[in-house]
């Protein structure tokens, strides 16, 4: 029935899209440590949500250190150096406070629930944790294990392991190319030191936003926030960091011929990952390539759905997409097969990709597309937390916390010829990665 909901939801947006909504902006303080800031007055019955984005995620990790930020996470988590993690959590639970901890390619969410009567203890509780953690030995090693357990658990699963083997095969020299969790040698290999360093090193206020969401007046929320942090380090990011966002493009170049791997495992069914390298989202191409992959692949109304899975009867499951990433993103299509379908399937597939190149979509289609798009993004509004999530992530990705309200525009302007332009300009040498059985 959510599924349904949902659906519907898209649907009355798309209907409506001339007199969508427009996503109010927050307010922003660069403070002089360099920490940002950010907060909302909101009505939320009256609770809060703090959300905390650092700049501690796999774009920044050195080779080697593959899955250290999820590891450093979790250890944080496991106590600080006046608590266990056992009385962390009774602490929050003795507030009615939640708290929960993200990581993506380029960030790792910090994000608290809380009651507005209750921000203040809650907020120490959440630096003390992000400031003070204890990294005590039997964490590690407790916390390691449980990472290599994640990590064979997630190698069993074809979709994640295939859409994995794209990402080595389009990401030859950028960090993008290690997997979230690492790798079992490289989480073998990290010792207590280098979670202390990495630490350090990234949970500095230049790296950090921070964004307040709720029933609390904008100028509490800021005195709020700049009390609690106001013991937070404030170094620099390491050089090789600042140098990232000019040499990253050189560290993933676009393919110049077709590229294939296949891994067999012992599953009922194959999964096929075709990925192109696309851009990041501050790219002007972006918007585009985002309508492109929704076209293609978002939804029961797209082409691979209606073709693949429908007409063709190759695939019972189909997606595509591009994500909200810093650096350049992979563009990656999928689809769940009979082993006996693979090779048509991947033509199938191909051949959804190439008649995007060489036919305008038509102006009704791309227009479905574009309301897809905005509409689900207003849809995850609805939660306050994620209305404090989005500003922050969009600051922490260097486009600014004014491209959450300016997103709806700009995919707005996205033309038929938009879309069939960056589809020849980024789709056309296509890494293919299939995981099943063994033929």
């Amino acid at each position: 029935m959510r599924t349904a909901a949902v659906v519907v939801a898209v649907g009355l947006v798309a209907l409506s899209s001339p007199a969508l909504p427009q996503l109010p902006e927050p307010v922003f303080w660069h403070l002089r440590s360099g920490l940002r800031v950010l907060a909302q007055d909101l009505p939320a019955n009256g609770l809060v949500a703090v959300s905390v984005l650092v700049g501690a995620a796999p774009r920044v990790e050195e080779p080697g250190q593959a899955g250290i930020s999820i590891l450093t996470r979790e250890v944080m988590l496991r106590g600080t150096v006046r608590r266990t993690g056992d009385e962390v959590a009774e602490a929050l639970d003795s507030l009615g406070a939640s708290l929960r901890a993200l990581t993506g390619p380029d960030h790792t969410e910090w994000t608290l629930l809380v009651a507005a009567e209750h921000v203040d203890p809650a907020l120490d509780l959440l630096v003390e944790v992000l400031t003070q953690p204890r990294f005590a030995p039997e964490d590690v090693d407790s916390q390691r294990r449980i990472a290599l357990v994640r990590l064979r658990q997630q190698r069993d699963q074809p979709q994640a392991r295939a859409v994995e083997l794209v990402n080595g095969l389009l990401y030859r020299w950028h960090p993008y190319r290690h997997p979230l969790l690492g790798t079992p040698e490289t989480l073998a290999r990290l010792s207590r030191d280098d979670l202390v360093r990495y630490h350090t090193a990234f949970y500095t206020a230049p790296n950090v936003v921070v964004s307040v969401a709720g029933e609390l007046p904008v100028p509490v929320a800021v005195a709020k926030v700049q009390r609690a942090f106001a013991g937070l380090r404030n170094d620099p990011l390491p050089a090789r960091v600042r140098l990232l966002d000019v040499a990253e493009r050189a560290l993933a170049e676009q393919p110049l011929s077709r590229q294939e791997v296949r891994e067999p495992q012992q599953t009922a069914s194959a999964w096929i990952a075709v990925g192109y390298l696309g851009v990041g989202v501050g790219h002007p191409d972006w918007p585009a390539l985002r309508v492109a992959g929704t076209l293609l692949g978002g939804g029961m109304a797209s082409r691979l759905f209606q073709s693949v899975r429908e007409r063709e009867g190759l695939a019972y499951a189909v997606g595509a997409g591009l994500p909200t990433q810093r650096g350049p993103a992979a563009f990656t299509l999928t689809a769940g097969v009979e082993p006996a379908n693979v090779d048509r399937a991947v033509a199938a597939v191909l051949r959804e990709v190439e008649r995007l190149r060489t036919e305008r979509a038509p102006e009704d289609e791309v227009a479905r597309a574009r309301s897809r798009v905005v509409g689900l993004h207003l849809l995850d509004h609805e939660d306050l937390r994620r209305r404090a999530f989005y500003p922050a992530w969009y600051e922490l990705l260097g486009v600014g916390y004014r491209f959450d309200a300016r997103l709806q525009q700009l995919v707005s302007r996205v033309t038929a010829a938009d879309v069939q332009r960056v589809a020849r300009r980024y789709l056309a040498q296509p890494a293919v990665a299939v995981v099943g059985p063994a033929r």
